[in-house]
């Protein structure tokens, strides 16, 4: 964190000594002030985009109609940004005109809270028009200026005065909290994928139910009632989501805490717009979960080897942190029931359809079949033989087990002529 303050350091002197004013600005003064580490650092000043792409060659155009310029210095990318003033905001969403201006305090009120509405120069004097400091003592959200206002220009402001309440577990102001309930509606303006990413960072926080409490009490999900009742039902988990190390953990967690079918899993992972591989994790660890919970009373009696076989070591250590967190109510260490997961994996004979004496190949030879997908489920039996029933991993015992699983395959299925290939 030292060494990135150090890097900006230089930035911020580059612009002096070129005649410009230069202030650390936003997120990471308000975390400096609060002992917080510091990953990003934005900067602001009164120079022009062209000035600041002349004084540093090495830069990136980020965002010229924004006045924003990343500058690239020691290995670290900074985004510095020329004081600028906003128009209306027709979509709810973004100004429709940004204005370049000279003034400091004119920036800092564009925005949306005063606890980000602070600048410090890089001696460490601090600039606070709207008593940010006050508030970060106070450990309140306050908007700059009319709570209304800042919430109608941008809705997505709604979702993150909640994120940083669970961040930070800072309270709302009386104001800032009413108009959040008033404006509520204005989140339908708002892309599902910019929803989504202000919810994961909620309740990937360090306090996701005071956060939450928030979000319910205002009925700030009201335009996605999917959302809106998942957040309700699941409410009393909220303390859980910090024994889980993942997104999809958590937006399990939540899932489960609040009844869902693995068809809303789904549904709800479209609806956020979620990528196919954070879906398709999601609606399988609910599965897993699901089907294991009824199973056992306490989780050291689960036997993973199955599951192991079935989902990977991987999956299975997530599941069990989910297991974990509905078990147990009182927040413990979960590594050691990690641990033994991963050590039961490790004791397996084979632990993949790889490591088999035999292939999908040499069941269609061996069989006269035609393919199908008897044959995934014939190798998959074949490997539940092996590595938990310790059968031999040969070629001869593999084939002849082979055939006996096929023919109960087709008894089962009823698909002697497809898995036979007669007509």
């Amino acid at each position: 964190m030292l060494m990135l303050k150090e890097q900006a350091l230089y930035v911020l002197a580059q612009l002096e000594e070129n005649g410009y004013e230069a202030f650390f600005v936003g997120g990471c003064v308000r975390d400096w002030l609060l002992k917080r580490p510091v990953h990003d650092i934005d900067i602001c000043t009164n120079a022009q985009p062209c000035d600041i792409m002349r004084i540093f060659p090495d830069h990136i155009p980020t965002g010229l109609q924004h006045g924003t310029v990343s500058v690239k210095h020691d290995g670290a990318i900074f985004e510095v940004t020329t004081y600028r003033a906003e128009a209306a905001y027709s979509d709810h969403r973004r100004p429709d005109e940004v204005r370049f201006v000279s003034d400091l305090r004119e920036d800092l009120a564009r925005r949306d809270f005063t606890i980000n509405a602070m600048a410090m120069d890089r001696h460490g004097r601090l600039s606070d028009p709207f008593s940010g400091q006050t508030d970060l003592l106070s450990r309140l959200v306050r908007t700059v200026g009319s709570a209304q206002e800042r919430f109608t220009e941008d809705a997505l402001r709604l979702l993150r005065a909640a994120r940083f309440a669970a961040q930070l577990q800072f309270d709302l102001d009386g104001k800032t909290e009413q108009a959040l309930a008033d404006c509520a509606d204005l989140l339908r303006h708002i892309a599902p994928e910019r929803v989504r990413v202000e919810l994961c960072k909620l309740i990937d926080s360090d306090y996701p139910w005071h956060g939450v409490a928030i979000v319910n009490r205002a009925e700030l999900l009201r335009v996605y009632p999917e959302l809106d009742r998942l957040f309700k039902l699941a409410a009393p988990y909220m303390q859980r989501l910090r024994k889980l190390t993942s997104l999809a953990e958590k937006w399990t967690l939540l899932l489960y805490a609040a009844g869902a079918t693995n068809e809303a899993a789904l549904s709800l992972a479209a609806l956020l717009r979620m990528s196919n591989r954070e879906r398709d994790k999601i609606a399988l660890l609910l599965h897993i979960v699901t089907e294991m919970r009824p199973r056992w009373d306490q989780p050291e009696s689960i036997g993973w080897e199955h599951a192991l076989l079935r989902y990977g070591p991987e999956t299975c250590v997530e599941a069990n942190h989910l297991l974990q967190a509905i078990w147990r109510e009182q927040e413990e260490a979960t590594d050691s029931h990690s641990q033994s997961v991963i050590d039961t994996y490790e004791r397996l004979p084979v632990k993949s359809l790889k490591e088999l004496a035999v292939t999908g190949k040499d069941l269609l030879a061996a069989t006269d079949k035609t393919a199908g997908p008897w044959i995934a489920h014939t190798l998959q039996h074949l490997l539940e033989q092996v590595a938990l029933h310790h059968k031999p991993n040969t070629p001869e015992w593999l084939l002849a087990e082979g055939r006996k699983e096929v023919e109960r395959y087709e008894h089962q299925t009823g698909n002697t002529e497809r898995v036979s290939g007669t007509s």
